[in-house]
């Protein structure tokens, strides 16, 4: 070997050594930077799994103003509880995952935004969402029926294939007369989805909101006394007669109407709709809950999805980097030892 070569071989063998000699933390550092420089880089994989397509609907009716929801001493209305929970619900659907936007006011579901993805698209979804609000309404009435029977309709004809998930808080307002329920013409459970109840269980009374949206008043049993109840009989003008008073003329109201102002979660009549239509219940709680139930629903799609692999290595980088930070066994066990000798003495 050459005078050039023993030289190379010497530098290369002491770089060896100086590696050897270099302690714990110089790796844990190290460590911590390939690992949060490759975090940078935003490395992903793409993975089959399966994924859906849901139609988030919005009742946007004047009951949900109601302020029933949180702590006593910050209460919000049912609208903006039901936006929290869905733009946090989109962050626990993975990648591929398709979601779209509707809201519901008087008979039927107007859609604001066709399905889109949740990662690609998710800044577009949470500004639809967050944008949503009660001054959109077009009538004052909550048909209920109708409205879900529209957005499994919507759902038919635009987007086949995907579920509902329908934000509401069950309030039918006028009130409906018994027997004069509308009937849902298609087949249960042909359109899967879930009724994601909203509101209190105890009756309070609904806002009347100025153009700030600021509370101006309440909704009375007064104000409610001159609406008709939906599906109200017909009666002839001798019916009216043979009765007495001045029948044709007074609202024509269901029995059990007086308390119409006021308004809670109505579980019966969200029940009773998922019967008619083969659509699930649930209470909006958690976006947790949301999307787990969600995803629980029948159908869906397998699609290539992109599995990011960035908070991995970012957990490893910053893991390696307060390791690297902690003392070393050797500079600790002097210290105990020094502390015991003097609390001993």
């Amino acid at each position: 070997m050459d005078r050039d070569g023993r030289r190379a071989a010497g530098h290369a063998l002491k770089f060896t050594d100086t590696l050897r000699g270099r302690g714990a933390r110089f790796w844990l550092l190290a460590a911590a930077s390939a690992c949060l420089g490759v975090a940078l880089f935003d490395p992903a994989v793409q993975i089959e799994r399966r994924v859906g397509t849901y139609m988030m609907v919005f009742d946007i009716t004047q009951s949900m103003n109601t302020r029933d929801v949180g702590p006593a001493d910050a209460r919000i209305g049912r609208l903006d509880h039901a936006k929290q929970l869905a733009i946090a619900t989109l962050d626990r659907l993975p990648c591929g995952t398709q979601v779209g936007v509707s809201i519901f006011v008087e008979r039927r579901t107007q859609p604001l935004l066709m399905p889109v993805d949740v990662c690609i698209d998710r800044a577009a979804l949470s500004d639809a969402i967050g944008h949503i609000d009660w001054r959109m309404a077009w009538a004052a009435d909550s048909h209920l029926y109708y409205g879900t029977y529209s957005a499994l309709d919507d759902i038919r004809r635009m987007t086949p294939g995907a579920a509902l998930a329908f934000f509401t808080d069950g309030h039918q307002a006028p009130a409906l007369h018994p027997g004069r329920i509308p009937a849902w013409d298609g087949e249960a459970g042909e359109v899967p989805g879930l009724l994601f109840g909203v509101g209190g269980e105890q009756p309070e009374p609904v806002p009347k909101l100025g153009e700030k949206g600021r509370i101006e008043g309440y909704w009375t049993a007064e104000d409610t006394a001159g609406f008709a109840s939906a599906g109200a009989p017909t009666l002839s003008v001798l019916d009216m007669e043979k009765l007495g008073g001045d029948i044709r003329n007074a609202p024509q109201r269901a029995p059990g109407s007086d308390n119409d102002h006021l308004s809670l979660r109505r579980d019966d009549v969200l029940e009773d709709l998922a019967q008619r239509t083969g659509l699930g219940v649930a209470v909006a709680r958690s976006p947790e809950q949301i999307a787990a139930q969600l995803r629980a629903l029948p159908g869906g799609r397998v699609a290539d999805t992109r599995f990011a692999l960035r908070p991995l290595f970012a957990l490893a980088g910053l893991a390696a980097l307060l390791a690297s930070l902690a003392p070393a066994p050797s500079a600790v066990r002097p210290r105990a030892q020094r502390l015991f000798t003097f609390r001993s003495a």
